[in-house]
């Protein structure tokens, strides 16, 4: 059967349109109503009509009633405060046996973001980052390196910035 998904800041849908032909249905969670309305327009262009979207924060409250095989988060954690009770929201709302994607930056100095309104963490230390996942109930937690971002630094070099990739599990058997 093919998984529900959720994409937590989803923003435009880079990484859950080109899955949606994948999935039976693919929920878009965002805080922008902006990201939210290129992604309807986007999905409505190409006919994915599995794809629904929702202006929501779950670190203000959760999703009541809903559950999902597959959970995508990219590049959105380091703008949350509170990633620990984040961690445990996306827990609550996966199936058993679900899966938890993470994609966000190693731990940097804080140069990555030009203007760092919005930013809450200068990326992650992965031993924590694993800490956090078991805290709220997730195994066979596995982190590594997915990609790296070059941008332009102020002396003028190229920094690269390491993105990890963290894939966690909801205990249980598999729907």
């Amino acid at each position: 059967q093919s998984p529900r998904l959720m994409d937590y800041g989803c923003g435009t849908g880079l990484c859950s349109l080109p899955l949606a032909g994948r999935c039976s249905s693919v929920m878009g969670v965002d805080s922008s109503a902006e990201m939210l309305a290129q992604l309807e327009a986007k999905a409505r262009a190409a006919g994915l009509g599995r794809v629904t979207t929702r202006r929501h924060d779950l670190t203000v409250k959760p999703l009541d009633g809903l559950e999902f095989d597959v959970i995508l988060c990219a590049m959105t954690l380091h703008h949350m405060r509170e990633v620990g009770a984040l961690l445990g929201r996306f827990h609550s709302l996966l199936s058993p046996g679900g899966l938890l994607a993470i994609a966000d930056l190693d731990k940097e100095d804080g140069s990555f973001h030009q203007d760092s309104r919005g930013v809450e963490h200068h990326g992650f230390r992965r031993d924590w980052i694993r800490e956090q996942l078991e805290a709220a109930g997730f195994t066979e937690v596995d982190i590594e390196t997915a990609h790296e971002i070059e941008k332009p630094g102020a002396s003028g070099r190229t920094v690269r910035f390491p993105v990890f990739l963290a894939t966690a599990r909801q205990p249980g058997r598999a729907r």
